[in-house]
C-alpha cells in the first residue's frame, strides 16, 4: 500500500509514493524493538540508567533508529546489523549525554592549612585584609589570578597583557607590605 505523504527520507526515486524508511520500518520494528530493548537492560542493570528512565532511553533510541533508516544500505550490511551498530552508537551517545557531572565538594568550610602552615580560614582573613586598601580593578584581579593566568585573564577582561603585569606588580608589593613572600621573590607559581 502506498503512502498518502511524500517524505524527503527517501534514498531511491519515489515510484510508488512511498518513502524507503517508512517500508524499511515496518520489517525493522521487531529488529529494532529487541536491539533498544537489551540496551536500554543492560543500561539499567549497570546503573548507568535510572530503572525509571528506562522508557524515555528506549523511545530515544528508537527515534535515532528511525532516522538512521534512510541511510540503510543493503549491499552493505543485513538489515540486523545495521539496527545493531545504529542502537549501540546511539545509546553510547545517549548515555554520554544523560551522564552525571563529576560533583565537587566545596571546600569552604573547612580548615585546612597552606604550605606556610597558616590554617586557611586565616590566610582568607589576611588576604581580604590585604586587598581591602586596593581599588576595585586590583581587587578582581587578585580573585582572578587564584584561578587563571595573566593572558586569560587580559583575555578576560578585555585589557591589554601589560596593564595586568603592572596590577601584579602592586599586589606584590601590597602582599610583601603585608609580611607575606621575601623581597628578594621574583614571582609565583603563575
Amino acid at each position: 500500500m502506498a503512502c498518502r505523504f511524500l517524505s524527503r527520507l527517501s534514498t531511491r526515486p519515489i515510484q510508488r509514493g512511498c518513502a524507503v524508511a517508512d517500508t524499511n520500518f515496518d520489517q525493522a520494528l521487531p529488529l529494532a524493538l529487541r536491539a533498544v530493548q537489551v540496551r536500554a537492560g543492560a543500561a539499567v542493570a549497570a546503573g548507568r540508567v535510572a530503572a525509571a528512565d528506562r522508557e524515555d532511553v528506549e523511545q530515544q533510541a528508537l527515534l535515532g533508529l528511525w532516522m538512521a533508516l534512510r541511510h540503510y544500505d543493503a549491499s552493505r550490511a543485513s538489515l540486523r546489523t545495521f539496527l545493531e551498530r545504529v542502537a549501540d552508537k546511539r545509546f553510547a551517545s545517549l548515555l554520554r549525554r544523560r551522564r552525571s557531572p563529576v560533583l565537587i565538594e566545596r571546600l569552604d568550610g573547612h580548615r585546612f592549612a597552606t604550605a606556610d602552615g597558616i590554617p586557611a580560614a586565616q590566610f582568607h582573613v589576611d588576604f581580604e585584609r590585604v586587598l581591602a586598601p586596593l581599588g576595585d580593578p586590583d581587587r578582581a584581579l587578585a580573585l582572578l589570578l587564584v584561578d587563571h593566568g595573566p593572558t586569560e585573564i587580559s583575555r578576560m577582561l578585555g585589557i591589554a597583557r601589560s596593564t595586568v603585569y603592572a596590577r601584579m606588580a602592586r599586589l606584590r608589593r601590597a602582599f610583601l607590605e603585608a609580611g607575606y613572600g621575601s623581597a628578594d621573590s621574583k614571582g609565583g607559581s603563575r
